[in-house]
């Protein structure tokens, strides 16, 4: 075999040298080609040679393997071709099989030879697909020689060959074209081409134009959304006395459209007399009594980024959260508007308050919290838990010791959600030291963001407890706490506080351990499972058995067969902590077979044995169905396994020896006529 490798290796690249050193490769038949064009595309790609992908364009033939060929060379002459390959590409560029190649190489290829031969061939071109290809062609070239052998195509009969005209127009015509897309009624066919062509004098510093091609384009024939794109377009290019005189205009019943455009200027004008644009938005805010539209404008101010507009904003963001009657500074609204706040227009600013707001709103988001309208306490806490800062961290967690349990739960609950691991001491000292609500809502905070280096003190907390409540609430604690935990660390400290702790506690700390997980863990209750008090055996054997660590699962199957084999006491409950695991684990399909074997011979009661057909029917395989099969010889299982052979079979895809025979069997030894029924029907199918 690998001599064969060896010779097959040789006679390729023997082929390849071959090739390289064949000055005529690239004229042979074509139907040599197809057998070849693998290493002659690999020796094509890698020339500098100009001849040669220009010879491969001057073959007749349009088969598969030339077309592939020439699309190569096409690739090579876009990216070194010269002014040689026009005569041979340009009379290509109406086929229908290649011409979209040829087009592609002159795209790129330098100099105005190409633009002039391109130019020329739009006259005798037929294909609209191809014409509209050479006029993308030219716009994408951008030769302002171009635009007046483009220009009479805008008025081609075909959409696609004006729409494409269009397009070459706006990139060559220069000043030329200025009356034409400024003119206010052209076809909205070439209204994004307008925008196009606007754009080249924004660049170029010509505002002056691009506003009035853009104002053109706004009154055009044109769909709304171009109409608004136009508009747009045109106020930013007037900069930010555009913008002031547009908000100037905005009035209560101005179009949805229009206003929305206010918004997006509000929320996206770049960087640059920003507080200004804050300013106007907060005078509109003003002017605007539908409580909806407010709302909206309140949400473009939070949306900006600059500081110069966050500074501007926070005053007004801050009156309204507070849901008091506002009055904006240095603004004075006419005696009709009516200044109250709506729950929308608050909801609003608090909300905007997670982009521009510091330390100060604590207090009235707290306030707002405490609401009784649920719109406004939701947003209070969705902003508390977002707005950034360390600064807002500490004025949080300072509410911890307030007086009010209210506002002590609010602010447990925010250190949680910020994960502001600092409170932790705190929180620990609230748990300690309160009742009622405040601490049901400290021990879940304390599970969130306690460290290890608390777990001494919550385990100290926990031997302490005098009642179950008080020992269920640490625990909550606990189990919450050691998931986040290192395992082995934390192991280690429970069992610190196993050693002369109550036996109560200790089967607290030996579920406690369960969570925690690890090897070190899982050899710690192991060690109880076989010690010398019958309480803690109970407890540990329980653990055992409701263990959901995946990591742990060879320790922990080692474990459970141990206590089935060994333990006389609880070999039941080994057998069934063993196959709880082929049940529930996620391990390869011959191993859950094989433990639910072992389990049928260690079991000394039917009633153990008659689970392991709960794990063979979750096995759908021919081994599985196989090793049921075996079972109905068993003369009180012989029923359960017959179903779950049949089971096992309806599931497994088409037909095969096994499943009949399998099937054969069943009908042999079952005595339920529905099962058999069940059988026949695999067998038939």
């Amino acid at each position: 075999m690998k001599q064969l490798i060896l010779s097959l290796t040789f006679l390729f690249l023997s082929a390849a040298l071959v090739l390289a050193q064949d000055p005529d490769w690239h004229r042979v038949p074509a139907e040599d080609l197809l057998g070849n064009r693998g290493e002659i595309a690999r020796i094509l790609q890698s020339t500098f040679d100009e001849t040669v992908p220009l010879e491969i364009w001057q073959r007749p033939e349009t088969d598969e393997a030339v077309l592939y060929l020439k699309m190569l060379a096409a690739k090579r002459l876009g990216l070194y071709g010269t002014a040689a390959a026009v005569p041979i590409l340009v009379p290509r560029l109406d086929n229908e099989q290649d011409g979209f190649y040829a087009r592609y190489a002159l795209e790129t290829i330098p100099g105005g030879e190409v633009d002039a031969a391109l130019c020329e061939a739009l006259s005798t071109i037929e294909r609209p697909a191809a014409l509209a290809g050479v006029l993308t062609t030219l716009g994408v070239r951008g030769n302002a020689n171009s635009a007046e052998a483009v220009k009479p195509f805008l008025t081609h009969e075909e959409m696609d060959v004006r729409r494409a005209a269009g397009y070459a127009y706006a990139l060559t015509a220069g000043n030329s074209g200025i009356e034409f897309f400024a003119s206010g009624t052209i076809d909205p066919l070439f209204i994004d081409s307008g925008f196009l062509f606007a754009e080249q004098f924004e660049q170029k510093g010509d505002t002056a134009t691009a506003v009035r091609i853009y104002d053109a384009l706004s009154t055009a024939n044109a769909k709304e959304y171009q109409r608004m794109a136009a508009i747009y377009r045109g106020i930013l290019a007037r900069g930010i006395a555009g913008v002031t005189n547009f908000f100037q205009q905005l009035t209560p019943d101005l179009p949805r459209r229009q206003f929305e455009i206010g918004l997006k200027l509000g929320r996206e004008l770049p960087e640059g007399g920003n507080a200004n644009v804050a300013r106007i938005l907060i005078v509109q805010f003003i002017m605007q009594t539908e409580p909806l539209r407010r709302a909206q404008i309140i949400r473009a101010l939070g949306d900006r980024q600059d500081q110069e507009s966050k500074t501007a904003a926070l005053p007004l963001m801050t009156q309204i959260a507070s849901g008091e009657s506002f009055a904006p500074p240095g603004v004075e609204p006419p005696p009709e508007i009516d200044m109250s706040v709506a729950v929308p227009v608050r909801v609003a600013a608090i909300d905007a308050l997670r982009n521009i707001g510091n330390a100060s709103v604590v207090p009235i988001l707290i306030e707002a919290a405490q609401s009784e309208e649920k719109p406004v306490a939701d947003a209070a806490m969705r902003t508390l838990s977002n707005v950034p800062g360390a600064d807002v961290d500490a004025a949080i967690a300072a509410l911890i010791e307030s007086e009010t349990p209210a506002v002590q739960i609010i602010a447990i609950k925010l250190v949680a959600e910020r994960r502001y691991f600092a409170a932790a001491p705190a929180l620990l000292t609230l748990l300690q030291s309160s009742e009622g609500a405040v601490a049901e809502a400290a021990a879940p905070a304390l599970g969130e963001i306690s460290d290890i280096a608390d777990l001494p003190v919550l385990l100290e907390l926990l031997k302490q407890a005098s009642s179950e409540a008080d020992i269920q609430k640490v625990l909550a604690v606990l189990k919450s706490a050691c998931t986040r935990f290192s395992q082995d660390p934390a192991a280690t400290e429970v069992a610190k506080a196993l050693e002369g702790a109550s036996p109560a506690l200790k089967a607290h700390l030996l579920d406690l351990l369960k969570e925690i997980a690890g090897a070190k863990a899982l050899e710690i209750v192991e060690s109880y499972a076989w010690g010398e008090d019958a309480e803690m055996r109970n407890a540990a054997t329980r653990i055992l058995g409701e263990w959901r660590s995946p990591a742990d699962l060879d320790r922990l199957a080692a474990a459970c067969l141990r206590l089935a084999k060994e333990s006389e006491e609880y070999k039941v409950r080994g057998l069934r902590s063993y196959l709880r695991l082929a049940r529930q684990f996620n391990m390869p399909d011959n191993r859950r077979l094989s433990m639910s074997q072992e389990v049928f011979d260690l079991a000394e009661r039917d009633e153990e044995r008659a689970l392991v057909f709960d794990v063979f029917a979750r096995v759908v395989s021919l081994d599985s169905l196989d090793k049921t099969v075996t079972f109905l010889a068993h003369e009180t299982l012989k029923e359960r396994a017959a179903e779950t052979a049949v089971g096992i079979a309806e599931r497994l895809q088409g037909r095969n020896e096994r499943i009949t025979a399998a099937m054969q069997k069943v009908l042999e030894a079952s005595g339920n006529d529905a099962v058999k029924e069940r059988a026949q029907r695999v067998l038939n199918r």
